[in-house]
């Protein structure tokens, strides 16, 4: 198929076009497209801190590869650090733009806070975590374990599964504020850091 090239994004500070190469039907699901694009610019300098925009359970990082899949929109979306996207599960060319261009305001921002000095701001080197192996058992042991449900779920283990989809909040865990659960506390810091407890929702007190 010929090329066909969007600018999407007239100010974006690292990202604003994207070129769909290709375009094939998608094999387990009847109907919906998987679509190869390129952005204008290689990710590589900001895949890492990509990582840190979304909730634990969309994302599925490779390390010596340096690639991100994430899991949103209800599809799969692969950052390679050429610049080259693959997606899956897409209505046609036009969703698929629609997707990426949300992407690509996320990358853009991630590139825009890459100077940023907050001590919290590490890159995925200098954390001993394998991001992509955070299941809920990691959060669920860092939790109270009261099962009082004042967070809406009827167990921890429950919430545990809808903080690693971006359903709930960490934040939502009361039990968790309370000062006499502070060794709860240190032990997220310790299984997912900081910068990540923030993606999970937690303001701190």
């Amino acid at each position: 198929m010929e090329e066909l090239e969007y600018k999407v994004l007239d100010d974006g500070s690292l990202v604003k076009k994207v070129i769909i190469k290709n375009i094939r039907p998608c094999i387990a699901t009847e109907g919906k497209v998987r679509v190869l694009m390129e952005l204008d610019k290689p990710l590589e300098e900001v895949i890492t801190s990509l990582i840190f925009k979304y909730p634990p359970g969309k994302v599925n990082y490779v390390k010596k590869k340096n690639i991100l899949t994430l899991s949103i929109y209800n599809r799969l979306i692969t950052l390679y650090p050429s610049g080259k996207v693959t997606m899956n599960k897409a209505l046609d060319k036009e969703d698929a733009v629609e997707i990426i261009t949300d992407v690509m305001k996320t990358i853009n921002q991630t590139y825009d806070d890459l100077d940023s000095t907050h001590e919290d701001n590490k890159k995925i080197e200098d954390i001993d975590l394998d991001i992509s192996g955070i299941g809920p058992l990691n959060i669920y042991k860092c939790l109270p374990q009261t099962n009082c449900q004042e967070c809406g779920e009827k167990t921890c283990m429950a919430f545990s599964m809808k903080i690693l989809s971006g359903d709930k909040f960490l934040d939502d865990c009361l039990q968790l504020q309370e000062p006499w659960h502070q060794d709860q506390v240190e032990c997220l810091k310790k299984t997912v850091g900081v910068e990540m407890m923030k993606i999970m929702g937690w303001e701190g007190y």
